[in-house]
C-alpha cells in the first residue's frame, strides 16, 4: 500500500493558513531591504507603463515597478481573469489596480478609496488620463468608511493590496509597506463580508512577514484559495494572492 503524502506548507497555504515553518524562509536580510524601500520610497517617482497604461507615481505613494506586489497581483488575475464586475478598491494609491483591471476588460466600473490625500489625487489624475472618468471614481476616507452605513454598499469583488510587514522591527515605517501588528488586516476581514454581494469574492495581498492570525480567522468565516505564490528573492520573502468567498450553506 502506499503511504499517504505528507502535508506540505503549501498544502496549508492552499486553505488560507500561514504555517508557523514559513518563517524560518525568511531571508536574514529582509528587514534591513525593508528600510531601505521605505527610504526610496520618499525618493521614488515618475511613469510607469503598465498593461497598456501610462500610471504616474509622485514621490512618496507606492510605485508599480516590475517587482511590485501591484505588478504581481496584475499578472495574476490577468492570468485567472475573473469576472469583478462591480469592483471596489481600497487603499488604490495610484489608482494603477483598478484602472488597470477596468481598462483589461475584467471589471465594468470601479470605485477606488484611499485615506491620504495624495493618494486620492494621484488616482484621480491617472484615472482622467486613462479616459476612464466615466467608470471609475475615487474617494477619500478610510477602509470601507466611505461605502458603510446603516445599509452598507456591496460590490461583486473587492480588492486590496494590503501593507505586508505586520512585525515591530523598529526601523522606518510606511502605511503602504507596514501594518503592525496586522491591525488593518484584522478590520479588513472583519467588515468585509458585509460589503461583497452574495457571490461577490475579494482579491488580497499576503506574506510571510504577516500575522497568521487574521487570515486563519478569515477562514472560519469565508472560503480562502490560494490562487498566487512568489518568492521575493531581493526582499526575502514569500509573496501570496489569495481569493475569499463567502462560505456556501451547508
Amino acid at each position: 500500500m502506499t503511504p499517504p503524502l505528507l502535508p506540505t506548507p503549501f498544502d496549508e497555504l492552499r486553505r488560507g493558513r500561514l504555517p508557523a515553518t514559513m518563517a524560518t524562509m525568511l531571508s536574514p536580510f529582509s528587514v534591513d531591504e525593508h528600510e531601505r524601500h521605505v527610504v526610496a520610497l520618499a525618493e521614488d517617482g515618475g511613469r510607469s507603463p503598465v498593461h497598456g497604461l501610462e500610471i504616474d507615481t509622485p514621490p512618496g505613494l507606492y510605485r508599480p515597478h516590475a517587482a511590485s506586489s501591484s505588478q504581481f497581483i496584475l499578472r495574476t488575475l490577468l492570468r485567472e481573469r475573473p469576472r469583478l464586475g462591480r469592483l471596489l478598491e481600497l487603499g488604490c494609491g495610484t489608482g494603477v489596480l483598478g484602472l488597470t483591471l477596468l481598462y483589461q476588460g475584467l471589471a465594468d466600473e470601479v470605485l477606488m478609496l484611499d485615506v491620504t490625500d495624495a493618494a486620492v489625487h494621484a488616482a484621480q489624475a491617472n484615472l482622467e488620463r486613462a479616459g476612464l472618468a466615466a467608470r471609475a471614481q475615487v474617494r477619500q476616507g478610510d477602509l470601507f468608511a466611505p461605502v458603510a452605513g446603516p445599509a452598507p454598499q456591496r460590490f461583486d469583488s473587492v480588492l486590496f493590496n494590503l501593507p505586508l510587514m505586520h512585525a515591530d522591527h523598529g526601523g522606518r515605517r510606511h502605511p503602504a509597506l507596514d501594518d503592525t501588528a496586522g491591525q488593518l488586516a484584522w478590520r479588513f476581514f472583519e467588515q468585509l463580508p458585509a460589503h461583497l454581494a452574495p457571490q461577490g469574492r475579494a482579491f488580497f495581498s499576503y506574506a510571510n512577514i504577516s500575522d497568521p492570525a487574521p487570515l486563519e480567522a478569515l477562514g472560519e468565516q469565508m472560503a480562502v484559495e490560494l490562487l498566487a505564490a512568489e518568492w521575493v528573492a531581493r526582499s526575502g520573502f514569500w509573496l501570496f494572492v489569495y481569493e475569499a468567498r463567502p462560505k456556501r450553506p451547508q
